[in-house]
């Protein structure tokens, strides 16, 4: 009778309890704000504290530490902030009515990383995990009105130290590597601390170990139960048409421990309702928690369902439906509720590992049914200070990744599990995520201790995730199984350690977590061949098996042939350096010459590589000479055309390649280059530098990865071929094709070829092949030599809707016959439209800047005065003219930038400009 006199309560007098919403609502505090203090462990510092933060960023306001600290060796000489122990203390009033509840928990969702937490002087729990979320029951301690919470942290790299001399003595062994190379300028043992790995320095990256609340905090107060998260799986019924769903919901709750209560939910998607006052009965454990499952069928008469797809992928639609999940705990009195609501997609996905003759599995991706070659590339943190990430720098990121035809990411195993808002990005712009849990280029503990956070950190981490359907393979960790197979073989205790944590712990966990994803223990793995081998494999970089990843920074880079014939490339690169703009924020001026001096020098974190940019610019371009800023901007623009082809290369050959030859070489169906985005100014693997500005690669990306992909290359018998590369699936479609070879001295083609060709879905097809011998032969006098000519390919169809171009070297650029071309602005003009997206995006205005040539010129690079003060990006960048004529584009979403000052500030350099 209960509950039906409630229904009746809930639906006839809603108006009612509506007004009673302040008392049937949980009860939350936040402790958020600025009204903290943080004091050093001799308390000659005390400042004032924001939460969200960090230390570093606290002392940088309060002006203890430079605004800059990035600024030259500023990361070695700030490390006294992490040796120092801080304090981080507040006074709140809790309101009477708070202390009336049942339950009244601290939650912290995340703090960094080690620290004591008491309330009013008493103890009430410790932290040691950086990713994990905690929860305090404090009923007994928090009181009516004023209440001081002190958080007492203990120095990341110290307490490191400690805990691997610890384990040292009681197993008589150590867990590698102790410490990094000097070049990091870094800390050792960050394998003994579950922090951010990079905040310890990493190749690219600075050591700046933070301390601090760096996630909200917060105190909620309930009689009844609470939602933690919701987990979803989206089946599809493709015997029906249109397809009919299932959808599961999985709610996890959370209460007093070991306590029986009653729940009503409610479940809704786009405000249709699919369940409506299911009476569960819930026991939640001896850490308070409890689930609820539930199996909602969703008819295609009642609803049309959308299905999301990554971006570029069939339809091309990442459709997002509103979820929303209530709980009425209806045993507490009041009656409370908890609702929470997820943004979900409607998709499927599958890691397909099929035998291949003779040898080896396939490894690629299935969305909806349908395979997808993974283009993208990889993400590492984007600022050392989370706290200093912003929502418009994150969107850019994201977006610049969409806007490059991205649609995989892959976010690297030594940062942090990232942000609510970087998934709900993700969902949105279609970018599918390949999520390694946070263990890199290390071996780790396993005793229980550390094995049990681990499974907390990953059961928490999973659980929050879950529901988005950009997330598509979870992975156990990164480069740890190649290191057991290549770095540490001499040390036989590091197997079986290694399957407790990925296998017996982290493999299990998500198995029970997760049944809509695939996981692999490792990257790179054999993927199901490294499992066979008990997870660790004799060589788990087998070009026939998973992932591989592949740097040969010696190695002639321009030349595909020095890239494996891999099934997925999971991470590839080559570094350059930042622009000349971006150096500018890390160093005084006089330290802006070439050669480098060992200032900016400091910033580079792998040994010899500034040597080995050298050596491959003297391999293809013209070294510059030395002198001043001048000469340093020419290196800088040397060293990212080295870096955007090497990139091309590869990445066009991994797209052709998965087309399949007479000896079962192919096969490859992902390319994620390394990397997207930069966490400081220095010389690094990124296509987007840590300003924001792209660099000359995340240009090309665009190209290299559109959907559709004509390229270009020579075989070994100096055969001339052209694929041409199709990731759509409209059908068979008609093309033409124009091959145009030029003399560099002239605009106009000394000759023109053109065919036609048809095509399917998903299709690599050879368009053109001819002897590059033969075909010079063929134009008389004008490309005697291969230093004569180079070669410019477009392909179309009937009505241009579908454009691809590309271009061919047929010798090293320092090799050729370039001339001094007269190139010449003609005009800046602002597009009349603008490009927009949903309300709560930025606009870009774009603007067209003409270029004019009386010959070919190649790798034009237009850039704006380093101190203009003008923000945006040139879409266009390292590009050729061919025709006496190209227009570029440049984007921006300040509204107020005018044609006129971008014209007084466009700085246009091609490699004739080098000096």
């Amino acid at each position: 009778m209960f509950y039906k006199y409630y229904i009746f309560i809930r639906y006839i007098v809603g108006i009612y309890l509506l007004l009673l919403v302040n008392s049937c609502l949980t009860d939350y505090l936040s402790l958020d704000g600025n009204q903290w203090h943080a004091i050093n462990q001799n308390k000659s510092v005390k400042i004032g504290a924001k939460v969200p933060g960090s230390i570093y960023t606290d002392l940088r306001t309060a002006k203890i530490i430079p605004e800059n600290l990035y600024f030259t060796d500023n990361d070695v000489k700030l490390r006294w902030v992490s040796y120092d122990n801080w304090t981080y203390e507040r006074t709140f009033s809790v309101d009477s009515s708070l202390l009336n509840k049942q339950n009244v928990y601290l939650v912290a969702n995340g703090i960094d990383t080690v620290s004591t937490v008491r309330l009013n002087g008493q103890l009430v729990g410790q932290t040691d995990n950086q990713f994990v979320r905690y929860r305090f029951d404090i009923r007994s301690v928090v009181k009516s009105g004023p209440n001081t919470l002190r958080l007492d942290f203990q120095s990341a790299p110290l307490y490191a130290r400690q805990k691997s001399r610890e384990f040292q003595n009681k197993y008589n062994y150590t867990v590698a590597p102790d410490c990094p190379p000097d070049q990091y300028h870094g800390e050792c043992h960050y394998n003994f601390v579950r922090k951010m790995a990079a905040s310890f320095a990493w190749d690219w990256g600075p050591a700046f170990p933070t301390q601090g609340i760096w996630k909200p905090i917060g105190i909620e107060a309930y009689n009844g139960a609470i939602i933690r998260d919701v987990t979803v799986e989206t089946i599809a019924n493709r015997s029906k048409v249109p397809v009919e769903w299932s959808l599961t919901v999985q709610v996890f709750v959370e209460s007093a421990a070991n306590r029986q209560l009653d729940g009503l939910f409610d479940i809704q998607l786009d405000n249709q309702q699919l369940l409506a006052n299911k009476l569960i009965k819930l026991k939640t454990n001896d850490k308070g928690e409890s689930t609820a499952l539930f199996v909602l069928p969703i008819l295609s008469s009642h609803t049309s369902i959308e299905q999301w797809f990554p971006n570029g992928v069939a339809n091309n639609t990442q459709k997002l439906y509103d979820l929303n999940v209530q709980l009425t705990s209806s045993s507490a009195a009041p009656v409370e509720i908890s609702a929470v609501s997820r943004q979900i997609g409607f998709r499927t996905i599958e890691l397909i590992q099929e035998p291949v003759k003779p040898e080896g599995l396939t490894f690629y991706f299935r969305v909806n049914g349908l395979p997808f070659f993974a283009k993208g590339s990889n993400w590492i943190p984007a600022n050392n200070f989370m706290e200093d990430l912003t929502e418009p720098y994150l969107r850019h990121l994201l977006s610049s990744a969409k806007q490059a035809n991205m649609n995989m990411m892959r976010v690297w195993g030594g940062g942090v599990y990232e942000s609510d808002l970087f998934y709900r990005l993700a969902d949105e712009y279609g970018i599918m995520i390949w999520q390694d849990f946070m263990f890199a280029c290390s071996l780790y503990p396993a005793n229980q201790e550390f094995l049990e956070t681990v499974r907390t950190e990953v059961i928490q981490n999973v659980r929050r995730l879950q529901y988005h359907p950009s997330i598509a393979i979870w992975a156990g960790n990164n480069e740890n199984e190649l290191g057991l197979a290549s770095w540490w073989t001499h040390l036989p205790q590091y197997p079986p350690d290694y399957r407790k944590l990925y296998a017996d712990t982290i493999g299990q966990a998500v198995a029970l977590e997760d049944t809509t994803r695939p996981f692999v223990p490792s990257s790179p793995s054999n993927g199901l061949d490294t499992i066979r081998e008990n997870y660790t494999a004799a060589n788990p970089g087998d070009t026939h098996y998973g992932d591989v990843h592949h740097y040969d920074d010696l190695a002639d880079l321009w030349d595909w042939r020095s890239a494996p014939n891999a099934r997925f490339v999971s991470e590839y690169g080559f570094q350059s350096f930042p622009s000349l703009e971006t150096l500018m924020q890390a160093f005084p001026d006089q330290e802006l010459v070439y050669p480098l001096t060992p200032a900016v020098e400091h910033h580079q974190h792998k040994e010899f590589e500034d040597q080995i940019i050298d050596g491959q610019i003297g391999s293809y371009l013209i070294k510059p000479s030395k002198g001043s800023i001048d000469r340093l901007n020419d290196f800088i623009y040397s060293s990212q055309l080295i870096h955007a082809m090497s990139m091309k290369t590869q990445t066009e050959y991994y797209r052709r390649n998965r087309k399949v030859d007479d000896k079962g070489n192919g096969h490859t169906m992902g390319a994620l280059y390394w990397q997207l985005n930069d966490i400081w100014p220095a010389p690094t693997w990124a296509s987007i530098e840590s300003t924001g500005k792209w660099k000359v690669l995340h240009s090309y990306a665009i190209r290299f990865m559109a959907n559709h992909l004509v390229t270009p290359y020579e075989d070994s018998d100096q055969q001339l071929k052209i694929d041409f590369v199709r990731d759509d699936y409209l059908g068979m479609l008609s093309f033409n094709y124009t091959i145009r070879l030029y003399n560099w001295s002239q605009c106009l083609p000394v000759r023109t070829i053109t065919g036609h060709f048809l095509s399917n879905s998903f299709s690599v097809t050879e368009i053109y092949s001819q002897s590059i011998p033969d075909l010079l032969k063929t134009v008389d006098t004008k490309c005697r030599t291969r230093a004569d000519c180079v070669v410019s390919i477009d392909v179309y169809n009937s009505d241009h809707s579908i454009h691809a171009n590309n271009f061919m070297l047929l010798t090293k650029p320092n090799q050729a016959k370039l001339v001094k071309s007269n190139l010449r602005v003609i005009s800046v003009h602002k597009q009349q439209q603008h490009v927009s997206g949903r309300t709560d995006k930025p606009l870009k205005y774009m603007f067209d800047i003409k270029l004019s040539a009386d010959s070919v010129v190649p790798f034009v690079v237009v850039d704006l005065k380093p101190k203009s003060g003008l923000t945006g990006q040139f879409v266009d960048n390292g590009f050729f003219i061919f025709d006496g004529n190209f227009t570029a584009t440049f984007q921006t979403s300040d509204p107020d930038i005018s044609g006129q000052q971008i014209s007084d500030n466009l700085i246009v350099k091609t490699l004739t400009d080098v000096k």
